[in-house]
């Protein structure tokens, strides 16, 4: 199972919506993923799969794959996204009541 999907779906059971602590990992795997040669493209074909859709909303999948970009790119790091998003300074989509996705 790709890496990105292995992760997010380590969170499956306590999904209500995207977490501080869901981005900064998704930022760190990305940084190594892209440092073991894996392509962009690669990774982001990891959430184009069906579990993912499943567990997040359009929403939430456009804003974890611009973070892929960011942080694959290097604009990005994990301290980065932890310092931001604690912050306030990080616009994580919020989920209305009752548009929590069900695993």
């Amino acid at each position: 199972m790709p890496a990105v999907i292995l992760l997010l779906l380590s969170w499956a059971p306590a999904l209500a919506e995207v977490t501080c602590d869901q981005l900064v990992a998704i930022s760190h795997k990305t940084i190594s993923l892209r440092n073991d040669g894996v392509s962009l493209s690669r990774v982001l074909e990891d959430t184009e799969g069906k579990e993912m859709k499943q567990l997040f909303t359009p929403i939430e999948l456009d804003f974890i794959r611009l973070l892929i970009r960011e942080s694959f790119m290097g604009a990005y790091s994990p301290f980065d996204v932890k310092e931001a998003c604690e912050d306030g300074r990080l616009a994580i989509p919020v989920r209305k009541s009752g548009a929590a996705k069900k695993p």
